[in-house]
Parts: C-alpha cells; sequence; structure tokens
C-alpha cells in the first residue's frame, strides 16, 4: 500500500516536470512574438536606462539587449553561475574557494577592469593598448559576473543564514571541474548570442533584466534584514520574504528614478541622446 503511494507521488511529480517542460519550451517559442506585441525591447531599453550607457549594446536575432555589453555579461554571468552553484547544491557555501580557483576568479575581475580602462582611454581618444571590442566587453563582463556570483552568495550566506544552517566548511566553487562546468555555462551564454537568433536572445535578455534587478533588490534587503534583526537567524525563504518585497520595491523605485533623471539630462542636452531600439 505503501509503495504504491509513493509511486503514485513519483509518477504525479514526474507527469507535472513534463507539463511544465512543455509550457516553458512554447512559451519560450513565443517569447519573441509576445516581445513584438508587448513592445519589450523599448520598454526594457528604458527600464534600466539609468543603470549604464547603454552605448555598446549587444544586438542578437535583431534583438538590441537592453544592458551594454559589458553589464549584460556581468548579470548573465552572475546569474548562470548562480544556477550552476543551486543544481550543484552549493547555495549555502560559506567557505571561500581554495586559492587557485580564488586567484582564477580574482583574474576574471582584473580581466574586466583591464578591458574597461582600455575602452575608456579609447573613448578619450588617448591610445589604447587594442581597439574596444563587444565581444571582449561581453566575455571579460561574463567572467565578472561569475565571481561576482560567489562573491554576493557567500556575503549573503555569512550575514544572513543561521549556523545550522551554514555549510562553513564548504565552497561555492572547490575545484576545476565545478569551475569547468561553470565556464561551459558561460560558454553557452556566448553561442546563444552567436547563434543570433531572436528565439534564443529574447530569454537571455530578459534573464540579463533579472539579474540587475535582483543584485538592486539584494543591496537594499540585507540592510532591512540586519535591521529587522535576521542576520545569522535565517532558517527559511520565508524569513526573507517582507525585506525581498521591500527591496525589490525600492529596486523598482531607484529604476524609474534613475531612468527619469537620465531621460531628464539627454532631453537638456547634458547628455547625447540615446541608442533606441527602432
Amino acid at each position: 500500500m505503501l509503495l504504491n503511494i509513493v509511486h503514485a507521488a513519483r509518477h504525479r511529480r514526474g507527469l507535472v516536470l513534463v507539463i511544465g517542460g512543455v509550457v516553458l519550451l512554447i512559451v519560450l517559442a513565443l517569447l519573441p512574438v509576445i516581445a513584438t506585441a508587448l513592445d519589450l525591447e523599448r520598454r526594457l531599453f528604458f527600464a534600466v536606462h539609468g543603470i549604464c550607457a547603454q552605448s555598446h549594446n549587444v544586438i542578437s536575432g535583431g534583438v538590441q539587449f537592453p544592458l551594454c555589453a559589458r553589464d549584460s555579461g556581468i548579470y548573465l554571468g552572475l546569474m548562470v553561475t548562480l544556477g550552476i552553484l543551486a543544481l550543484l547544491g552549493r547555495l549555502r557555501s560559506g567557505r571561500l574557494p581554495p586559492l587557485s580557483i580564488s586567484l582564477t576568479l580574482l583574474t576574471f575581475i582584473v580581466a574586466m577592469g583591464i578591458d574597461g580602462l582600455n575602452s575608456t582611454i579609447a573613448e578619450l581618444g588617448l591610445p589604447a593598448l587594442y581597439p574596444p571590442r563587444n565581444d571582449l566587453r561581453l566575455l571579460t563582463g561574463l567572467g565578472f559576473g561569475s565571481a561576482l556570483a560567489v562573491g554576493l552568495l557567500l556575503v549573503v550566506n555569512q550575514t544572513l543564514l543561521a549556523p545550522d544552517r551554514l555549510e562553513a566548511d564548504q565552497a561555492p566553487i572547490g575545484n576545476w571541474r565545478e569551475l569547468g562546468l561553470v565556464v561551459g555555462g558561460l560558454g553557452l551564454v556566448v553561442l546563444g548570442i552567436a547563434i543570433d537568433q531572436a528565439v534564443v536572445a529574447w530569454p537571455l535578455v530578459l534573464l540579463s533584466v533579472i539579474g540587475v534587478t535582483g543584485v538592486m533588490t539584494l543591496a537594499i534587503m540585507l540592510p532591512i534584514s540586519a535591521i529587522a534583526g535576521l542576520s545569522g537567524k535565517v532558517r527559511t525563504l520565508r524569513q526573507l520574504m517582507w525585506p525581498a518585497l521591500a527591496g525589490f520595491l525600492v529596486a523598482l523605485l531607484l529604476l524609474a528614478v534613475l531612468a527619469r533623471w537620465k531621460i531628464e539630462m539627454e532631453v537638456t542636452g547634458l547628455l547625447p541622446p540615446p541608442l533606441i531600439p527602432q
């Protein structure tokens, strides 16, 4: 009797996963049509208008990413890395990666810093080390986003998780194989953009916007959680529901205020006109 109940529960769970997967595939296939109907390209462009310059945007499948190439890479790298760490069961990690892995992640950060400095020098009309390119902005942004994901995860866990929930002896990325999985995930992002198809580009666009909104929400949620007395006491996600909601609403308000401020600067001529998607 008990075995029959277990088998039935597993069958229902499997059926739900199959149906959910089919629905997700249908939504992804229809996403370009939905995005066109909602004029989503322009709406997302202005939604994050105050976040970055939006002057070196990636275009894939005829879709202009709302963030510049470097910022798109940062937030896509962050989201992909967090997704892989979740699959590895490392979301409660509390220890720095081994020295060799940490130095590699640090190299990712330095690489983006060098590329960003080189781009700035070129834009000032000064001799640069090499001509700035969007593919390098994207690649170095992806690496930085991966390192940022590891850093943010450790900060959040050390700040909020109760001692019995924190895996203090576990690192988010513990060896080269796991780092290889992360790099492979970043490579899939590059491949998705290189495929140059709207059906692939749109999920990446949405993922980048979720990433930037999520980081802003997290940055606001942490002090709210500390004020609420949750530091070192979180055992379930339910405890963070209200701080996260407050952080999300404030993040949306900040996005709106920054976008409005930048538009006013552009209208008055203090900033050049934006490269609005057509």
